[in-house]
């Protein structure tokens, strides 16, 4: 960002490291601070009246949790639960809010990160309801050791069960065929990913579709600030 948009938040944003298992919110907390990963991923979880959670999205560094304070929301619409050991700089939600109705740079990458987060959401869905399991947990697993930088995870078969929603039986077997094919070794509470590639071409097609999205988001180079025109605003 130029420094006279980045000035607005600099003197309030503060580091933090998260470990894996913090809930930064739980859906319907008021929203009062902003996230942006620097490294790591943070899951966004759809849960029920009766408890029941499923993974409906995720953010890592290209992006921020709390979108819902550019539509003029303070009410967090999903639960946040860091998924690996994150680096996150965290401000004041008030304050993204005032950088992001200056309409210049960081307003015009919010909305086109936003538009890019809701494509990963739909697809989500698309994958929850169409898709094989093995194919889901493969495209899961795909996305954690990308975000993590790890081969060798910290996961329960409760905690994939929860997070894709399915039972815990499923997943334990679908592991046990994933270590036959050389593709991970699953040991209690731990997956080790031996074959990253093989894993990776094992997802379904939303795993690339959501990385091509967020690459063409990364590698945007029409970011402009608005023109004095877009900024000013009409009576009629």
């Amino acid at each position: 960002m130029p420094p006279d948009e980045f000035g607005v938040l600099e003197p309030y944003l503060e580091l933090h490291s998260l470990a894996r298992g913090v809930l930064l919110a739980q859906a319907g907390d008021p929203l009062t601070r902003c996230y942006f990963p620097n490294n790591g991923m943070i899951s966004l979880l759809s849960v029920t009246e009766q408890g029941h959670a499923v993974e409906v999205g995720y953010v890592g560094h290209e992006g921020m949790v709390g979108l819902q304070v550019l539509l003029d929301q303070n009410e967090m619409h999903c639960q946040a639960l860091v998924q690996t050991s994150t680096e996150v700089l965290s401000v004041d939600a008030r304050h993204v809010r005032e950088l992001f109705e200056k309409r210049g740079l960081f307003h015009d990458m919010a909305l086109r990160y936003t538009s890019v987060h809701i494509k990963q959401i739909a697809q989500t869905c698309v994958c929850n309801h169409f898709h094989t399991i093995e194919a889901r947990l493969c495209r899961w697993l795909t996305v954690m050791c990308e975000r993590s930088s790890q081969k060798r995870l910290v996961l329960t078969q409760e905690f994939l069960a929860h997070m894709l929603g399915v039972q815990r039986t499923s997943i334990g077997l679908i592991a046990s065929g994933l270590q036959k094919k050389g593709i991970i070794r699953y040991s209690r509470g731990k997956v080790e990913i031996l074959d990253e590639e093989r894993l990776r071409r094992s997802a379904c097609e939303c795993y690339f579709i959501v990385r091509d999205e967020y690459e063409k988001f990364l590698n945007e180079n029409k970011f402009s600030t608005m023109s004095d025109s877009r900024q000013t605003q009409k009576t009629f």
